[in-house]
């Protein structure tokens, strides 16, 4: 059970936080500390941050908020992340956000102790879209409340669908420029350490399969992503393999890039991969985010 927050509330818990597809905005979930320890799970609340919106000033006020968050949280994610395609962008915020949350990232230890934060909720009527809008600042509470007394069965409806099958462990810190596929010379990243945490934690010894999900989690945010339905639609053109389970892999990008892969002992550079993405080339029309409209 989960709605949007619309109301300022006190002493919240950051549950997860995930990356929208395909506009590369970040939900964020959250939940009240002051239920009944047993009756939390009924208590999530959603927001959604715009941080890539073509509107300029929509974007601004989601960047605002999200920013304010990252201070409640005492969080900084590196200034090469910020120089990054919008989705890897998006996911580094999204997974350091998570290693903070009550979900967890999957490359992360779980916190023993989570911050607890407030949210002002702002509402106005949006100039472009003649509707209502809400925006957020957060602030720290400056409590913390113990993980272990938190009772909440939160499972992601529209995630990943590997993500069940995986149990990580988890390595104590992840480096800022982990999974990122540009330098700073704006040249690809090579895969060499992002590889060797991915495979610690995962805890997989099958290389084939560590390798598409490698792929899956680097050049598709698989760990992070989600997709809420749009007029209680689901996009025909998410990305194959990801929210569903797909095995012909000439219909996914991971399928193709283990191909690649197998030809040329090297799989294509992040620009090739980027510049696939924004040509709309990649397979079942990934990350061309078309199917939302800038006027609704």
């Amino acid at each position: 059970m989960e709605s949007k927050l619309t109301e300022s509330t006190k002493d919240l818990i950051l549950v997860d936080a995930q990356v929208i597809y395909p506009n590369f905005g970040i939900k964020l979930t959250l939940a009240s500390s002051h239920r009944k320890l047993l009756q939390i799970s009924e208590n999530f609340k959603t927001c959604d941050l715009m941080i890539n919106a073509s509107h300029e000033e929509q974007k601004a006020e989601a960047l605002k908020s999200l920013n304010s968050l990252m201070t409640a949280l005492n969080l900084k994610i590196s200034e090469l992340a910020i120089h990054q395609p919008s989705q890897v962008t998006a996911a580094t915020y999204a997974r350091l956000l998570q290693s903070v949350s009550l979900n967890n990232s999957l490359f992360t230890q779980p916190q023993s102790q989570l911050t607890l934060i407030n949210v002002d909720v702002e509402k106005g009527i949006s100039k472009h879209h003649h509707k209502q809008y809400l925006n957020y600042t957060f602030s720290s509470s400056n409590k913390t409340i113990e993980r272990s007394k938190l009772q909440i069965d939160y499972v992601p409806h529209d995630s990943w669908w590997y993500r069940s099958q995986l149990h990580p462990l988890a390595s104590s810190q992840i480096p800022g420029d982990f999974l990122l596929w540009f330098n700073e010379n704006k040249c690809d990243r090579s895969d060499q350490n992002d590889f060797s945490l991915v495979a610690k934690s995962l805890n997989i010894s099958n290389n084939y399969l560590l390798q598409a999900l490698f792929y899956q989690i680097k050049f598709e945010i698989a760990d992070v992503i989600c997709c809420p339905p749009f007029f209680n639609r689901l996009p025909r053109n998410l990305p194959a393999n990801i929210f569903q389970r797909e095995v012909d892999s000439n219909k996914s990008l991971t399928g193709l890039l283990i191909k690649y892969y197998h030809l040329h002992h090297a799989r294509p550079t992040a620009k090739q991969i980027y510049l696939a993405s924004i040509h709309d080339r990649l397979p079942n029309s990934a990350w061309n985010g078309k199917w939302i409209s800038n006027h609704h």
